[in-house]
């Protein structure tokens, strides 16, 4: 190959590389920041990052479209070119189906809609990295500093027998074991309060780790953490910090009761992403004595980003 030619097609894709990259760190503005609350964040500066992305490279036709085959992109109606219509203040719609697929459509000034996407619920899409990057750096998003708020709302109870109510109604996750619900007492002056005392210990674990008891900043998890590769890796972080990630992160926790030891419980813990398409699973240790000791430690085995569709498949779960 002639070295002239050769120098131009490396300028060529030297160009287009930096091209991609300075265009990844912009985005359309689609959304105004107040809207976004429905869903959790990064599937909007998802949308308008990829949607820029796209744009910026759809005179390569051939390109844009494979890019969109291979991601699972559908525009129902309109193309690429439409995005740029829309302004913070056009009319939007986000729907998500069956945990698998999100739609989105904008409508114009006519209330006709003129762009109709669906894609699909991965969060190895959403965030640009594969399931084996997000699983190394996952102690970073649990030490990230956040404000745990703890949780207050009730649903309407229902008498759970000997005194004590649970909150109805009760989602469970596959396994009917495995649910949502929280419990509570009425004290003689008609306070509703969240159980938690050594005579319901079943009931009390939920309870804190469904992250409605005021002493979460107490206790300490220590994880060890499989990777994929067989690895394992190792560390602590405060219940507080776990519980606030989860809030941060809009998971749905469900918890169970797998096994009672002598000395202590073993509880099966899955915490799910509807909007970014996967779980994070625990198996954790409940020491006996966790009320009235402060300061324990609870051991757990965590499978994190796990894919809402392999649940089943991987874990056995009927």
């Amino acid at each position: 190959m002639n070295r002239f030619v050769f120098n131009k097609c490396a300028l060529v894709v030297l160009g287009l590389f930096v091209y991609l990259q300075a265009s990844s760190a912009q985005r359309f503005t689609l959304f105004p920041p107040e809207s976004k609350k429905d869903f959790h964040t990064i599937i909007y500066d998802f949308l308008e990052t990829y949607l820029y992305e796209t744009d910026s490279i759809s005179e390569n036709g051939g390109f844009v479209e494979r890019r969109l085959m291979e991601d699972g992109i559908v525009f129902l109606t309109g193309s690429i070119q439409d995005v740029r219509k829309i302004t913070p203040y056009t009319s939007f719609e986000i729907k998500r189906t069956d945990n698998k697929y999100y739609e989105i459509s904008w409508r114009d000034s006519s209330n006709s809609i003129f762009i109709d996407i669906v894609f699909p619920i991965s969060f190895e899409l959403f965030t640009g990295k594969a399931k084996y990057e997000l699983e190394r750096t996952f102690i970073n998003e649990l030490l990230k500093e956040r404000k745990f708020n703890l949780t207050k709302g009730k649903s309407q109870l229902i008498q759970a027998g000997d005194g004590c109510f649970m909150t109805s109604p009760s989602n469970f996750y596959y396994i009917e074991s495995l649910i949502n619900t929280t419990y509570f007492s009425i004290t003689e002056k008609g306070d509703t309060i969240p159980t938690y005392n050594e005579m319901d210990k079943l009931h009390s674990a939920a309870n804190l780790f469904h992250g409605i008891i005021n002493q979460s900043s107490n206790y300490v998890i220590y994880f060890e953490q499989n990777l994929y590769g067989f690895e394992k890796i190792q560390y602590q972080v405060t219940l507080e910090q776990w519980l606030a990630y989860c809030q941060a992160y809009m998971l749905n926790v469900y918890f169970a009761i797998e096994e009672v030891r002598d000395d202590s419980m073993q509880a099966l813990i899955i915490a799910q992403s509807p909007d970014l398409g996967f779980v994070h699973m625990l198996s954790i240790v409940i020491p006996n004595n966790f009320i009235t000791n402060k300061s324990t430690i609870f051991k757990a085995s965590l499978n994190a980003y796990i894919p809402t569709h392999n649940i089943k498949e991987l874990y056995k779960i009927k």
